[in-house]
């Protein structure tokens, strides 16, 4: 790609980008009980909202030590927990770059200069991603009360198989060698070496990966009740909904490409959604969707804040990443 159509490119995301703010704006001032001067009395209670910012922050560092469970029941390599942290919240900052790619990218590279290796580094993260929004979607099938939460719940699962019995065909099956070779041919070596790593999985890992991801839905959604009451008190007897609104949110803000970090997408289906809830004014609802970006990103940027701290022990105790053997006991659980 050369500079022009970088540019572009990037000029087309900005443009969209706010187009669809400004759709955000013309549908809030567009409500009739709407007034800009009744943001200013929603505050957030300092207890609740401690409390969860504190448990959406153990909710990033989960997924930061379930990319080290990953790696390590692929036999990538077993770093050290201080080194997972770095690489992965550092590599964290690329989603404020438009292009999804560029999170992945930055993590292949500074996993290689810490010692693991690239490719398989890049691939576990993929994977686990790919975990993290399957167990996202079905968390939020069952949650969503407008979705009749049984049928969706199913078709939801029904597509978990399907992925994963698409998985194994690539793994397994002379039909999955052809299209890695192809993809071998087309797209180079880094990304045949993270399909050739699918021939790792092990079903009973999938299981476990896909139980702790779910998991961290389930926390996400009590830190963000949590937060929304710190608001609006009372509006945790909806938690079901509000737990619903961030995960539809932000699955919305993870798949449309063309928003850094969602920017923008996140907060208009958040503010839309929480004006459904019963127990929260529209006023309300906007405030919160706003708030809401300093919530998260607070919460991506805490533990870049303390790693500093943690590296004088980590010198002493951690030694370089380890290789992981096929005869290393492989039937472990859990994200430690």
């Amino acid at each position: 790609m050369n500079g022009g159509t970088r540019w572009v490119l990037r000029a087309g995301q900005v443009v969209l980008v706010l187009l669809v703010a400004w759709g955000i704006y013309r549908a809030v001032t567009g409500a009739g009980d709407f007034e800009w001067r009744a943001l200013t009395m929603w505050r957030p209670s300092p207890g609740p909202l401690l409390l969860s910012l504190t448990l959406l922050i153990g909710v990033y560092i989960a997924h930061a030590l379930l990319w080290r469970r990953v790696m390590i029941d692929l036999r990538v390599a077993r770093p050290p927990v201080h080194t997972t942290l770095r690489v992965y919240f550092l590599a964290g900052l690329g989603r404020y770059i438009p292009g999804k790619v560029w999170q992945l990218a930055g993590l292949a590279i500074l996993a290689g200069k810490s010692g693991l290796p690239a490719g398989g580094a890049a691939a576990s993260a993929l994977l686990g991603q790919f975990a993290f929004l399957a167990t996202g979607f079905l968390f939020l099938a069952v949650l969503l009360p407008e979705w009749n939460g049984g049928p969706a719940a199913r078709v939801a699962g029904v597509l978990l198989v399907a992925a994963a019995g698409g998985l194994w065909v690539i793994a397994a099956t002379p039909g999955g060698q052809r299209i890695r070779e192809w993809a071998r041919t087309r797209f180079g070596e880094n990304v045949a070496a993270a399909i050739d790593l699918a021939e790792r999985i092990r079903g009973w890992d999938t299981i476990l990966w896909g139980v702790w991801y779910g998991l961290t839905w389930v926390l996400t959604g009590i830190a963000f009740s949590l937060f929304v009451s710190s608001f609006v008190p009372g509006a945790g007897e909806h938690a079901r909904q509000l737990a619903g609104s961030v995960a539809a949110s932000y699955l919305v803000g993870y798949l449309v490409l063309f928003a850094p970090a969602g920017i923008g997408v996140r907060e208009g289906a958040m503010a839309s959604l929480l004006a459904a809830v019963p127990s929260v004014p529209l006023s309300a609802a906007v405030t919160v969707a706003v708030a809401s970006r300093i919530w998260f990103t607070l919460a991506e940027l805490a533990p870049l804040l303390v790693l500093p701290l943690l590296s004088r022990g980590a010198a002493a105790s951690d030694g370089p990443p380890e290789a992981v053997g096929s005869s290393e006991n492989r039937g472990q659980g859990g994200t430690g």
